[in-house]
């Protein structure tokens, strides 16, 4: 298993789910690890992140430069890695799918906040994890 895609949203549980994976690939003495790192830019929704950091920046620029970060990270370390940036007015759980597919990935990481049912009946959209473990059959690696 060499082949870990990792969702990343803004969030501190995601931050944190990247530098546990990014340690993990570190112990790799082979070098064969790749890390996916995936963004949907959904344009359905608009985020905190986007509203607080750089009113002039489109949510694309701001996930492009997060992205970019977390890339040098991994080259500094001498961890390949792929940036799967994807905008989509699909439904971001199907986009993963989608990936995980596309990528052969063995393992997908994310992070995971808790919403009560009331949040999550005006979202109007249920959990990303519960939909995963529900549809896909690789390991999943949850962060809370």
């Amino acid at each position: 298993m060499n082949r870990y895609m990792i969702c990343l949203d803004g969030s501190q549980v995601s931050e944190r789910a990247f530098h546990w994976l990014e340690a993990l690939a570190m112990c790799d003495l082979t070098h064969q690890t790749e890390i996916f790192l995936f963004h949907a830019v959904d344009r359905k929704a608009v985020t905190k992140l986007e509203l607080d950091t750089n009113p002039n920046c489109t949510r694309h620029e701001l996930a492009e430069k997060a992205l970019d970060e977390y890339t040098k990270s991994l080259a500094v370390n001498n961890i390949k890695s792929h940036k799967l940036l994807i905008d989509t007015k699909e439904s971001v759980k199907d986009v993963i799918i989608k990936e995980i597919e596309k990528n052969k990935i063995d393992m997908v990481v994310l992070g995971h906040e808790d919403k009560g049912r009331i949040e999550r009946l005006l979202d109007g959209r249920g959990s990303v994890c519960e939909y995963l473990l529900k549809k896909v059959d690789i390991p999943i690696t949850i962060f809370k």
